[in-house]
């Protein structure tokens, strides 16, 4: 059962970095108008990033030892804490280069004057916060041993995954959040009610960014051990046909309008565990692919994935001068077909590229932790 478990996760990855590709195909950060529709349409690929917590999680939480296993911690530097300090390097040199080339001189003295975002917060390129983040709530499997030693049983994760998540919510919808951007912060609304310019106080700002990732892992991590005390795995991987369907219907309708029923803290969790359990259940089915080239195809692309979400912001400057040519009205507005051409066409190529630069073996390693 092993290996269709893996082909239903490893599809669901896949989907899930596309969504990420899209969503980066098209936002703010372009400078340019963005149509309603297209700002209405991005907001159904907003689920990568839970999903990618919900699956760590849940697969760090599988093993109770885990806290214990010099193995893990040495796997979560190979795998995380390397590929980030080689890629913030990458993309520290080449936007020194690209606003030295394009004369943006005041760009590039306020974006070297935030080396604490740089170093620590991912600042170096949008996309590699997830990577300090995922580094900060793996930390919280520390706690593993606590729980146990308290005899914390289901019903005790439960408590604490309901309040973790009430405090989550809090932290969102206070605006409190943290918040990728130039600076990227935290606790953003409290700093400001109390007069503080929290820019000047660097190891404070480190303090609550850190802190505010921290409210935002405990509830996947909660839940990650109730579910895995559950033993849902086993259970999804015997499940008929209606139960694939109405865990569909259920992901469809969490991403559709869970924002707009539920508290938004409540809504992305309960997206995210849902996809994973979505990912899992259709495992059952993966095994009529196991010997031929779907199987082929959705473990290439699992594989791939993690590379590909780190490569595919270089992949998008490069592509998007050629496209704009053949659409122009990509270089002005941002359409949910721009954002498809561009998206699809972006993530083939890092698919590409990152297939091809995986079968060496220390490439593999250092740039894409695999």
């Amino acid at each position: 059962m092993k290996k269709p478990k893996l082909l239903g996760i490893e599809f669901i990855r896949g989907v899930s970095t596309y969504a990420g590709v899209l969503v980066h195909s098209g936002d703010e950060t372009w400078g340019l108008s963005i149509e309603n529709t297209a700002i209405s349409f991005r907001l159904f690929f907003y689920f990568a990033v839970p999903f990618f917590l919900a699956a760590a999680f849940y697969f760090m939480t599988a093993n109770p030892a885990i806290s214990y296993s010099l193995k893990f911690w040495r796997s979560r530097v190979e795998r995380i804490l390397v590929p980030y300090i080689i890629w913030s390097i990458i993309f520290l040199i080449s936007r020194v280069i690209i606003f030295i080339g394009t004369h943006k001189t005041d760009r590039l003295h306020q974006f070297l004057q935030d080396p604490l975002s740089i170093i620590f917060l991912g600042g170096a390129s949008y996309h590699l916060y997830f990577l300090p983040l995922l580094l900060t709530g793996t930390l919280l499997v520390l706690l593993i041993p606590l729980l146990e030693r308290l005899k914390i049983n289901s019903l005790g994760l439960l408590a604490i995954a309901m309040f973790s998540v009430y405090f989550y919510n809090l932290l969102e919808i206070s605006g409190n959040g943290f918040h990728l951007g130039e600076p990227s912060n935290a606790f953003e609304n409290l700093t400001s009610n109390l007069n503080i310019n929290i820019e000047q106080y660097p190891l404070l700002r480190l303090i609550l960014v850190e802190s505010a990732w921290i409210i935002r892992c405990l509830p996947y991590f909660a839940i990650a051990l109730i579910l895995n005390k559950l033993r849902l795995d086993r259970k999804l991987l015997n499940a008929k046909a209606p139960a694939v369907l109405s865990l569909a219907i259920l992901v469809i309708l969490c991403n559709t309008t869970g924002k707009m029923l539920l508290p938004l803290g409540l809504s992305e969790l309960l997206l995210a565990f849902t996809l994973l359990l979505f990912s899992m259940i259709i495992s059952r089915y993966s095994r009529y692919f196991s010997n031929n080239t779907v199987a082929s195809f959705v473990t290439s692309i699992g594989k791939c994935s993690f590379g590909i979400y780190l490569i595919h912001p270089f992949v998008i400057y490069l592509v998007k001068p050629t496209v704009s040519k053949i659409v122009p009205s990509i270089a002005t507005t941002i359409s949910i077909s721009s954002m498809l051409a561009l998206s699809i066409l972006c993530f083939l190529i890092s698919w590409a590229i990152v297939a091809y630069l995986a079968k060496n073996k220390p490439i593999s390693k250092y740039l894409f932790g695999v």
